[in-house]
């Protein structure tokens, strides 16, 4: 049998104890501290002006090349301990550097809502509270030239331009968020 995939939890409610016992878990955090004695790594996230720190046991993914002050993305298994914090124990630890945070947060928030919307709760639902994020504008291109078929959403400010596609009737383009 298959483990879980591992719900997508963010590190500030992994180390506030939002995430029940012995739950497979996704998250991430820059690589603070490796311990390799104790086959211990710290991950550290800020969020707002706090900052957390994460537990990671990395027994099942040793030997790794730890790059301290790398984003690293970890699943696992939450494991309280006895003297009231929390273990992740590691089943993969993956160094995602230069992946986009904000997006990934996003990604996140968007993934409860539309399982809440569905009423298909992942996990814990009393996480951090969810606002629906603004409508993405986008621009339908012709297949044959940078003219517009469609713009729905969009103002002149938004607008992106990509040569064309040969294949299909038109391409649909989502331009990056703004930060």
């Amino acid at each position: 049998m298959l483990p879980k995939p591992g719900i997508c939890y963010l590190p500030w409610e992994v180390s506030a104890g939002q995430v029940p016992d012995g739950d497979a878990l996704r998250t991430f955090g820059r690589l603070y501290l490796y311990d390799m004695t104790q086959s211990r790594v710290t991950l550290t996230a800020q969020h707002g002006s706090d900052q957390h720190q994460v537990l990671v046991c990395t027994k099942l993914v040793e030997p790794f090349q730890a790059q301290v002050g790398s984003l690293y993305m970890v699943l696992g298994e939450l494991e309280h301990q006895e003297d009231g914090g929390s273990v992740v124990k590691a089943r993969v630890l993956t160094c995602v550097e230069g992946m986009n945070l904000p997006l990934l947060e996003r990604a996140i928030q968007e993934q409860r809502l539309y399982q809440q919307e569905r009423q298909q709760p992942l996990g814990n639902t009393n996480l951090t509270p969810l606002t629906p994020a603004p409508p993405t504008p986008h621009l339908l291109l012709s297949p044959d030239s940078l003219e517009p078929l469609q713009s729905v959403g969009t103002s002149p400010s938004d607008s992106l331009c990509l040569g064309p596609e040969r294949r299909g009737t038109g391409l649909l383009i989502q331009p990056l968020p703004r930060i």
